[in-house]
């Protein structure tokens, strides 16, 4: 990444904690690891900011960079928090995208970090959708996304570890959607997302660098390719103070029309391989999608 752009995403991310009340900027190792660059780079980024005194760096174990003016937000009993003032990455309901291409569109810098990548056993409802037996393995990837160095969502994915072979000695911080169709020929034909509201537990709050039980957005992904195979289990945590989801929709009229004529009456789906079993927990409401990923 060009040192501009790192200055652009560095002074972005000190905007955003900014605007949290939050005056304590990650370690410069933890920035540089998010932003893909050297901590040199990251240290002449933040000595430009400190030269205008938009922050000062303090040395020894309880250093690091703090912001200058910012103090932390004590809401009166009142007042009930709402979503950060940050700008907010959009995601669209009606296009499948990966997240780098989603944030590189809306003009974030894109980090990645991998925290575990591995072959297990698979949970009943994984198993049901994959078309797996619960004793088989499956490829299991958890990774923490960042937008302008700052923490956007945590992924777990799920796929058959047989049908993508040694899936774990790849580059695992890419788009998996083009490495599934680079390497082993496997593209995205439809998308099934359940979006529910969630509190982060303790261990996710902490890969967030949230507090236990700041709200998120939980997305289960149900993906199957162009013949209409499941190959894609995913379950997203995106941070709900740095998303805004969007969806556009035509014709509402006729929609209405048609909901209504058909209102009472559950289509049968028993043939169809991607309905969630009976051990599977949905909530509305539910976004398909058959449009190829970006």
């Amino acid at each position: 990444m060009p040192y501009p752009e790192v200055h652009e995403a560095v002074t972005r991310l000190v905007e955003d904690l900014a605007a949290r009340a939050q005056a304590k900027l990650p370690p410069e190792r933890e920035l540089a690891a998010r932003l893909g660059v050297s901590r040199t780079t990251v240290r002449r980024a933040l000595g430009e900011l400190e030269a205008q005194g938009v922050l000062r760096r303090v040395q020894g174990r309880a250093g690091g960079a703090f912001l200058n003016g910012v103090q932390p937000a004590v809401p009166a009993p009142a007042e009930t928090p709402g979503p950060g003032p940050q700008r907010k990455v959009e995601r669209s309901l009606n296009r499948v995208t990966s997240v780098p291409a989603m944030l590189k569109s809306q003009g974030f810098s894109v980090g990645t970090r991998l925290v575990s990548a591995s072959l297990e056993h698979p949970p009943e409802p994984v198993a049901d959708f994959l078309g797996v037996d619960v004793t088989e393995l499956v490829a299991c990837i958890l990774r923490v996304r960042f937008a302008d160095g700052d923490s956007l969502s945590l992924e777990r994915m799920y796929v058959s570890a047989a049908r993508f072979p040694s899936l774990l000695e790849s580059s695992l911080q890419g788009s998996m959607y083009d490495l599934f169709e680079k390497r082993f020929g496997v593209r995205v034909g439809f998308v099934e997302e359940t979006i529910e509201a969630a509190a982060a537990p303790r261990h996710v709050a902490t890969l967030l660098g949230l507090a236990e039980g700041d709200p998120l957005l939980r997305l289960v992904r149900l993906a199957l390719d162009t013949d209409g195979v499941p190959f894609e289990y995913s379950v997203d945590l995106f941070r709900s103070d740095r998303t805004r989801l969007t969806v556009q929709t035509t014709n509402p009229a006729d929609r209405v029309r048609s909901e209504t004529a058909t209102a009472g009456r559950r289509p049968d789906r028993s043939h169809d391989r991607h309905e969630p079993s009976r051990h599977q927990k949905w909530s509305t409401p539910r976004i398909s999608s058959t449009a190829p990923p970006g």
